[in-house]
This record gives structure tokens, C-alpha cells and sequence, in this order.
């Protein structure tokens, strides 16, 4: 079963994310900061994809998107913010998802972004 990395701050939007994620047979590791998302990068679980909130209590999200794009080369990496795109958008690894978003398009994304790894 694949593994996504879902890095977001807000309780409720994991939930929801999980719940498509799931819905989908994809496998969710949930990082409520981008502390603990660099920790789970820098570790070994397998990950195919990495969805990043750029608005973090701890840090901006593009570090955590920095870390996952120099240690973990075969990942994709979704960006995911309610402001203007920024950022290493211009790497074809990186994949933008504007908020609010829904949940099934998003979890669509993934798993299109699954199957092609």
C-alpha cells in the first residue's frame, strides 16, 4: 500500500484528508508540524508522496518541501496554499493545490501521482 506524507497544522483538514486518503487504499503518515514532517523526510518509511500546508505554526512549509525535495528524490510533493504560488513551484516534482481545496480531488491527485511512481 502506498504512503503519503500529509503535513498539516489543522485537525479537522487531516481528518478529512485521511478519509479520502483511505477511501482510496492509500496509506496516510499525518505531521501536525514541520518539525515532526522533517523527522518522518529524514527517516526511513516509505513515502511516494508528500502533501505540504505551507502555513505551519513551527516553520514554513517550503522548508519541509526543501527537505523532502534533497532527501527523498523519487517523491512527489504537494503544495498546498491559500496564498499566491511561491517557492520551488518551478521543480516538475512539485505540484500545487490551491486552498480550499476538496478532499476527493485531492486524494484524485494522489493517487494519479501514486501510479505514475
Amino acid at each position: 500500500m502506498p504512503s503519503v506524507l500529509l503535513v498539516e497544522d489543522e485537525f479537522l483538514i487531516r481528518a478529512v484528508v485521511v478519509d479520502a486518503l483511505d477511501g482510496l487504499n492509500i496509506a496516510c503518515i499525518e505531521a501536525p508540524s514541520g518539525q515532526k514532517a522533517i523527522d518522518i523526510i529524514n527517516g526511513n518509511e516509505p513515502l511516494s508522496v508528500v502533501i505540504v500546508d505551507i502555513g505551519l505554526p513551527d516553520m514554513s512549509g517550503e522548508r519541509v518541501i526543501e527537505a523532502a525535495l534533497e532527501r527523498r528524490p523519487a517523491v512527489s510533493i504537494i503544495r498546498c496554499s491559500g496564498a499566491e504560488p511561491g517557492g520551488p513551484v518551478a521543480n516538475p516534482r512539485v505540484h500545487i493545490v490551491a486552498k480550499p481545496f476538496s478532499a476527493v480531488e485531492l486524494a484524485k491527485r494522489v493517487a494519479a501521482l501514486v501510479k505514475g511512481s
